[in-house]
């Protein structure tokens, strides 16, 4: 099934008069890097995206090997580099690079195609410098979280009298700078919990 999903996707590409890529790799919590190639393209007359590949890269994760592994299925697909009008990647110089990093590969191949910077990548830059009052905030909810969630015990405890109390979520949320919209997650929960964190605090006196 998956395989007749993936020539139905690359057939409409074909057809497309063009189409976009979006190019990121990231690692997941076993440290697996991941490469993720998603496709922009027009289909009759509505724009579709779908995920074209998803794979771990077999040895490095420079850009002439991301541009390698996306070159091979071009190749190994029939899809036509030409068509292609616009990459977007992250900041990173192994994607942005001219010369070494992904864009430079791409560029050698279409001369015309416009690099853009992701979006999510520019708002989690932007959102790096906090006013030390919300950084203030910020770093005592992360501590109250880490208390918590660091022991086994801790976490038994809070999720026993979020259950007793009939509360829809029983454990609070981590907070991860590669993640920047977890800063508003973790805030956000421990606010709903803030009655139940408060009585665990409570019971450990």
């Amino acid at each position: 099934m998956s395989i007749d999903i993936e020539a139905t996707i690359n057939e409409k590409i074909k057809k497309s008069p063009f189409f976009s890529i979006h190019v990121d790799v990231s690692t997941e919590v076993s440290d697996l890097s991941i490469l993720l190639v998603i496709e922009r393209y027009l289909n009759v007359n509505e724009l579709k995206e779908n995920i074209l590949l998803c794979y771990p890269p077999n040895k490095s994760c420079t850009g002439e090997d991301i541009f390698n592994a996306i070159q091979g299925y071009f190749c190994g697909n029939e899809v036509d580099w030409a068509k292609c009008c616009s990459v977007c990647t992250d900041g990173g110089k192994y994607m942005s690079g001219c010369y070494k990093g992904l864009r430079g590969g791409i560029k050698i191949v279409v001369p015309h195609v416009n690099w853009s910077h992701c979006c999510i990548h520019r708002q989690s830059l932007s959102s790096k410098p906090l006013p030390d009052s919300l950084k203030e905030v910020l770093n005592q909810s992360v501590k109250v979280v880490n208390f918590i969630k660091a022991n086994s015990s801790n976490t038994r405890l809070l999720k026993s009298l979020c259950v007793d109390m009939g509360i829809l979520h029983i454990t609070l949320l981590l907070h991860t700078e590669v993640i920047w919209l977890s800063r508003g997650n973790v805030l956000t929960r421990l606010f709903e919990l803030r009655h139940e964190v408060f009585m665990f605090f409570e019971l450990l006196r």
